[in-house]
């Protein structure tokens, strides 16, 4: 099987040997890549670094079987391999190479913002659907003239959530003051069994949330501070996204 030159070893890191195997295996003209182990789960943080790395490859090779089948990151690496229109395959526990069949995972989500805010999000929004390949409504794109607002943000909702999808809500000062986020929030938390946690909280500044959604551990900080600046934050977002949708998939299965 011809691969591509340069190719990124999606594994689970308890798949030391067999990854090494593997890579002692590959032509002379294919440029194994691997990433350092990531340290902190998908819920908490994770830098651009590891997209950028997939990005600068051409395809991508995955274990199959073993502990790898149950890492998250491997499902990550290989869903945005796919996204990205690199050629994927998979290699199984004697170290032969298929190419992948299966379909990527539906990253439908919706944007819920303040008008005040809606350059950062439009920018925030162009990254997730051009670079990252998310489905992603917005109204400031999406709504068509003639269109009937209410209706058409309530529909658009459920959608999103019947697919398995989220509601971003884009938090800032403005937002909080704000009835039409706070009515498309409920509209999500009522729409479906389990709404409420199908809202994620993307903050563009430190405003607190509302008492009622002090709770909520699905928040992502999207401002820069001293040890990043904003855009290296967005990728955070995305894995998130990644890993929450992945996640609820995984349990429907």
């Amino acid at each position: 099987m011809k691969l591509p030159r340069r190719c990124f070893i999606s594994h689970a890191y308890a798949d030391a040997i067999r990854r090494d195997r593997l890579i002692a295996s590959l032509p002379p003209d294919v440029e194994p890549v691997t990433f350092p182990p990531i340290v902190v789960p998908p819920d908490e943080l994770v830098s651009s670094a590891l997209l950028e790395t997939l990005s600068s490859c051409d395809g991508l090779v995955y274990l199959d079987g073993g502990p790898s089948d149950d890492s998250f990151w491997v499902a990550f690496e290989r869903d945005y391999a796919l996204r990205a229109g690199k050629a994927v395959f998979a290699a199984d526990s004697q170290g032969r190479l298929t190419t992948h069949v299966g379909r990527a995972l539906d990253l439908a989500t919706f944007a819920s913002y303040h008008r005040q805010d809606r350059e950062r999000v439009r920018a925030i929004g162009a990254f997730l659907r051009d670079e990252r390949h998310f489905d992603l409504w917005i109204d400031v794109d999406d709504l068509a003239a003639g269109d009937d607002f209410a209706r058409t943000i309530e529909t658009s909702i459920h959608e999103r959530l019947a697919r398995g999808g989220y509601v971003i809500v884009f938090w800032s000062r403005a937002t909080r003051e704000s009835r039409f986020v706070e009515n498309e929030i409920q509209r999500a938390v009522q729409g479906m069994p389990g709404g409420n946690d199908r809202v994620l909280f993307a903050r563009l500044d430190d405003t607190p949330l509302r008492a009622f959604w002090a709770g909520q551990d699905h928040g992502v900080q999207m401002f820069g501070d001293t040890e990043r600046g904003e855009k290296n934050r967005w990728d955070d977002l995305v894995v998130r996204l990644y890993w929450l949708i992945y996640r609820k998939t995984k349990r429907a299965s």
